[in-house]
């Protein structure tokens, strides 16, 4: 079974690096929200512990992780504040069944209302609004092979609606997660947005003789290889991602763990580099628009529920912070 999960990783990589894209791919795909990172830790350490991560907070990064679920079932429910007034609503749980764990996740974004404008009317004055409906739909299922190999996968279904014109897409995600014998070291590899095109159709794309024809493109597939390395409460995580629509990028995160009376604790920081080949490029394609991330959160047991709360935040000059809330329970 280790050779049959090495031999998997070794095709999920191959396959990915033959789809990586250059910075003339920057900005030509779409459905683009599947790149908004998810829960509180993940964007705190910035997104470098899929080799570690477990239970709810793995369906996003690694879907192997959810079979380490410790819980029967875990919920998870946050918000984020993103860019441009958007906000991120995700609700997600995990459930063991069986010999594995499912999962089920929901995200959408709020971009409010907006006000609609035409050739007519260029500055919205009638008062009429609109608001875009974008989604993401999961569906998990993982499974321990042993004590050290767990394997996961993810169909989800992408939905971009603005009124009546709008474009949907199929996608896989699967993923390995690696713990070793003697070694406090565990190695994650996971492909995400693996999928169908997405094109946009709908009467507003009409008019009175015509009808503008869109062309289908791309999801934005990745993959990502991490690794987490334990010192005692310190937890050392670094990931590399290669970018089908978008330059590679190499992360670093570190997270510590406390043991208070009655309550468990962790802080954690990370930051990411973009890694950018082309030289003759203009800096607003090559800046990083993300820099350095922090958070904390603290759990605590009542019965035989748990209770969580975690807070996370990505620091951003041309965008202002982004920071997300996120409420865990288990039972």
């Amino acid at each position: 079974m280790y050779n049959k999960i090495k031999t998997i990783s070794i095709m999920l990589t191959c396959f990915s690096i033959s789809m990586a894209g250059t910075g003339a791919a920057v900005g030509t795909a779409s459905g683009t929200q599947l790149l908004i990172p998810t829960g509180a830790k993940g964007i705190a350490l910035n997104s470098t512990y899929n080799a570690s991560v477990q239970g709810v907070d793995a369906l996003y990064y690694n879907p192997a992780g959810i079979a380490g679920n410790a819980n029967g079932v875990e919920a998870q429910f946050s918000s984020q504040t993103y860019i441009a007034d958007i906000n991120q609503n995700y609700a997600a749980f995990v459930s063991n069944v069986g010999n594995g764990t499912i999962g089920l996740a929901f995200n959408t974004l709020d971009f409010g209302s907006i006000k609609k404008t035409d050739a007519i009317d260029t500055h919205g004055n009638s008062g009429k609004t609109y608001s875009p409906n974008f989604s993401v739909l999961s569906l998990s299922y993982a499974k321990s092979f042993s004590d050290r190999i767990r394997f996961g996968s993810t169909l989800k279904v992408i939905n971009e609606t603005i009124e009546q014109t709008g474009g949907m897409a199929l996608a896989l995600d699967m993923g390995v997660q690696y713990s070793h014998a003697s070694m406090p070291l565990k190695l994650g590899v996971s492909l995400r947005n693996l999928g169908s095109k997405m094109e946009y159709t709908g009467v507003n794309l009409e008019t009175d003789n015509t009808s503008i024809l869109t062309q289908a493109s791309n999801i934005p597939a990745n993959l990502n290889i991490s690794t987490s390395y334990q010192f005692g409460p310190l937890d050392l995580h670094y990931a590399f991602t290669n970018n089908s629509y978008s330059f590679n990028e190499s992360a670093f995160g570190a997270e510590y763990k406390v043991d208070l009376v009655g309550f468990d604790a962790w802080v954690g920081a990370g930051m990411n580099l973009l890694l950018v080949e082309e030289d003759d490029l203009d800096e607003m394609y090559t800046k990083n628009p993300f820099g350095a991330s922090f958070g904390a959160g603290i759990s605590t047991k009542l019965g035989n529920f748990n209770f969580g709360l975690d807070f996370g935040m990505r620091q951003s000059e041309e965008f202002g912070n982004t920071s997300v809330l996120a409420f865990n329970v288990g039972f």
